[in-house]
Parts: C-alpha cells; structure tokens; sequence
C-alpha cells in the first residue's frame, strides 16, 4: 500500500475548538502535531481526523498533560509505530535519515520554528515528499488545508538552511508500506539499586537513546537532577560511569527506557525512582460525554518563583519541553496557581526534571521548570 495524502487543518470549524486532552487548550491552538499525527494515519487508509484522533488518544494515555504521546496510536492502529523522536535543536538535522525514510514511502512528522520572532515557536509539519534539496509539506494550519505543494524552506526557513531549520523529528513506520526490518529489541532489564544523574554541567540535558550509539535516535532529553534508574548489571555499569564511548541502560522516574552516553553522567546517593505508572487503557466512546457544567474554582496551590531564576527570570512554556514556545516569563517572587492535582505537585516542586503546569500571572496556562519554584506558605 502507498501513501495517499490527506489533507487536514487545525483551524476547521469542524474541531478546532475542541479541548486538547482535558484543555484548557484546543485543537486550533496548540493542535498541530495532533492534526500531522492524524494526517499520517488517514494516508494509510486508518482514516481518523483530529477530533476522532484527540477522542481516542485521551482514552489510550495519548496525553502527558496537553503534550501528545507519539506511540499511543499502536494501541488501536496496531500497524502505526512510532519509532523514536530526534531533538535537533542544537544540532543539524538529521536530513540523511529523513531522505531515507522518504524514499521507503515513509513520511516523517517535524518541528519547526512558526515564527523569526526570539526563542522557539513550536509548530510540527507532516513532511511526506522531497522536492530538489527542500521537502514537501503540508501545513497544519491553513484553513481550508492547502492543495497546492508548498516546501519547508519556502515557508519556515527564516534565514536558516534545512538542516537548521527542523529542529525536531518524529519517527513513524507503517507496516502496511511493505515488510519493515524489525526493530531492535530492548534487552531485558535487570533491577538494581544503582541510581545514575547527568552531569550538571550537561545544562541542555542528556538524550536518552533508543541504541547505545550516538547516531540511534533519541526519545528524550534528561535534565540535570534527574533521577536515572540503572536496568542493566551493576557492576559493568559502573565501570562504564564517566568513561568515553560506553553506554548504560536507564529507566527514568516517567517509565522511560534507553541508553545514556556514560560520560555524562555520575552516581547519585539517592533512591531508585519508581516508576511512573501506565495508564490503563478505557473503551473509546462513540460519541463525545456531554460537558459538566463549570463548578465554582476550589482555592488552588499557590507557588513562588525563587531567586536563583536571576535577572533573566522563569519561562512559562506551552508543553513541558525547554524546546516549546513560551506564554510569559515570571520574575524572582511571582505567585503562581497550581493546575494539577495537589498530590502529584507535591512530589515536583523544587525537583529538577520535573515540570509543574500552573496558571501564569498573565492568567496563561503553562508549564515551568519545578526547581525553580517553592510552596507558597
């Protein structure tokens, strides 16, 4: 089977207000990976539009809080998977790989910059062919979506040349374009007690890989503080620590597994993090529960910003990612409103690596980094 483009916006009126997971957001606003997900799926015939999408994610664990979940659309498309998530931000993109998997009949879903405008204005692509050294995509947000070809660099170059310009790339496969090669299978963990931090000079984070090796794709960034529990045997690891091209295999506190260069990080005196749990997947409705009428707000969680934020003050950003664009900047003693439950914000604040969605002074939703942030007394 050949991939057969169907075209998708954010902004129809037919979604585009719809809630992102449980909101406060909606699809026509922050609903572009979503839409590039859902446009994906349909080109395989497993036709789903971004409300269909969004219905069926929220009862699958698709969503950390409003941020998608690339792989939960195996749960019910069991021939779509997600193969990985490489963050290029600061590096070049890796143009070698995206050509390949094109020329497997193989479209790739990427993040670029919407805006020339300061900082990272988050915005994901489906890119589905190459035309001379620039790719054909369709964009997320036009509406009505565009049926005549447009390329990446023709819209979202802003002075850069392809390979800086994507700064993100989410990996998909479908079993239906032919006979894959199977992926590498994980090895089997073995628990132990050996808890690994990176360095704290690692300041843009440690990628957490899906192979021990610096061209496997990378499925997350590990911030400095994060608690990494070792899953291979202990004592090879640790004659791995601090040295120069090994690699140890890891679970983060998120569940998340894979391999980190072993010269970037140290052993940490701290317990083993548990593991978050998985979500339990719950039948998909038919048709959307109707809404609860508001009740009136519960007094909420409040948080400071600490001082050690300095001059340049607190990001508030969209999704819990350094790479997502911001809705305010707070200062050094900003009251902030906790928006998750009280119990899970509790074992986050003043944690580094771990992010808290609050209520901006602005009255924007967003999410900061939780070390810099202390309870309210």
């Amino acid at each position: 089977m050949a991939f057969n483009l169907v075209r998708y916006s954010q902004q129809d009126p037919a979604w585009k207000n719809n809630l992102i997971a449980n909101g406060p957001d909606t699809i026509g606003y922050i609903g572009c990976a979503l839409t590039c997900v859902a446009m994906y799926s349909s080109g395989w015939g497993y036709t789903e539009t971004p409300a269909t999408l969004n219905l069926k994610l929220k009862s699958h664990g698709g969503y950390v809080h409003e941020a998608i979940v690339w792989g939960a659309i195996t749960q019910f498309h069991p021939k779509i998977r997600s193969t990985g998530l490489t963050l290029c931000m600061t590096l070049d993109a890796p143009l070698a790989q995206i050509d390949s998997s094109l020329s497997a009949g193989q479209p790739v879903i990427v993040e670029v910059d919407y805006s020339p405008q300061a900082g990272l204005q988050t915005h994901w692509l489906l890119v589905y062919g190459k035309q001379n050294d620039d790719y054909l995509i369709q964009d997320p947000w036009p509406c009505p979506p565009e049926v005549q070809p447009v390329t990446l660099l023709s819209r979202y170059a802003h002075g850069q040349p392809l390979r800086r310009a994507i700064k993100a790339v989410a990996w998909f496969v479908c079993d239906d374009a032919g006979t894959p090669a199977p992926p590498t299978p994980l090895p089997v963990p073995v628990d132990t007690d050996l808890v690994l931090q990176p360095l704290p000079t690692a300041t843009a984070g440690i990628k957490l890989r899906t192979a021990p090796s610096p061209d496997a794709i990378a499925n997350y960034a590990e911030m400095p503080g994060m608690l990494l529990h070792v899953i291979e045997d202990k004592a090879a690891a640790l004659a791995k620590v601090g040295q120069q091209n090994q690699w140890i295999y890891v679970r983060d506190p998120n569940g998340h597994q894979g391999w980190v260069a072993a010269w970037y990080v140290q052993v940490s005196s701290a317990p083993a993090p548990t593991p978050a749990p998985v979500p339990t997947p719950a039948p998909v409705p038919s048709t959307p529960p109707a809404p609860t009428p508001p009740a009136s707000e519960p007094r909420r969680m409040q948080v400071v910003v600490v001082a050690s934020v300095g001059k340049w003050g607190l990001a508030v950003r969209q999704q819990p990612s350094l790479g997502s664009d911001k809705v305010n900047n707070e200062k050094a003693g900003a009251r902030l409103t906790v928006v998750e439950p009280p119990d899970v914000a509790l074992t986050k604040i003043g944690t580094a690596g771990q992010w808290l969605a609050v209520k901006a002074t602005n009255n924007k939703r967003g999410y900061v980094m939780a070390q810099y942030v202390k309870l309210l007394s």
